[in-house]
């Protein structure tokens, strides 16, 4: 079994991304020809945002059954996943970054916060970048683990949730693979070079 695969829809960030992280993926899955692919051969399988709405509805059924199935999906915003996940209950709700420029301000700050800063991802991945701006929010569900939380706990932006029959979903608001992608917004460079080793290390632990 090879350890991650990651879904494209043929972007340019998103090729990008897999080229610049190729040591931690094993497999590059073209989203238009998924069905041609066994994800139940991969221990974990990473949507980067901004993926082709219209085709991951087409492959939902495929994707769902790979998560109930206790595979490990990974799910970065915003891609509506409330629009085809259903193997478990997804809330979203829009929210918009109060202050899009924040990090171009002194002392400026994105309204979240680590809640759970002992869960293994928010030991490799800081805070501070972790914060960049977000698409929405999700209601946390029961079974979930927060990673970053909105202020006041007003809504999730980074989730870990358990999934009945042995699946594990992390589902996120924010769009790394974007901006690294198209070289802007340091502080997605820095996520990503904190999450896919954090990512490689989980799935050889626990998968």
């Amino acid at each position: 079994m090879k350890d991650i695969g990651f879904i494209t829809s043929g972007d340019g960030a998103q090729l990008q991304c897999y080229r610049d992280y190729q040591a931690y993926l094993d497999a590059e899955l073209y989203l238009r020809t998924l069905d041609k692919v066994d994800l139940t051969g991969f221990r974990a399988i990473v949507v980067p945002d901004f993926s082709n709405q219209d085709l991951l509805r087409r492959h939902a059924r495929q994707l769902n059954d790979y998560l109930a199935g206790g595979g490990f999906l990974i799910v970065f915003e915003p891609n509506r996943m409330d629009e085809w996940l259903d193997v478990v209950e997804v809330q979203w709700f829009s929210r918009e970054t109060e202050d899009w420029k924040w990090w171009m301000r002194p002392g400026g700050r994105m309204e979240a916060y680590q809640p759970r800063p002992e869960h293994s991802m928010a030991r490799a991945i800081p805070l501070a970048d972790m914060c960049w701006h977000f698409f929405g929010a999700f209601r946390l569900p029961p079974t979930a683990t927060p990673i970053l939380n909105l202020d006041n706990d007003e809504g999730c932006l980074l989730y870990d949730q358990a999934v009945a029959g042995g699946g594990r979903l992390i589902a996120s608001t924010i769009d790394p693979h974007t901006h690294h992608g198209r070289r802007f917004m340091p502080a997605t460079t820095r996520f990503l070079n904190g999450f896919y080793p954090w990512l490689k290390r989980e799935v050889q632990n626990h998968g």
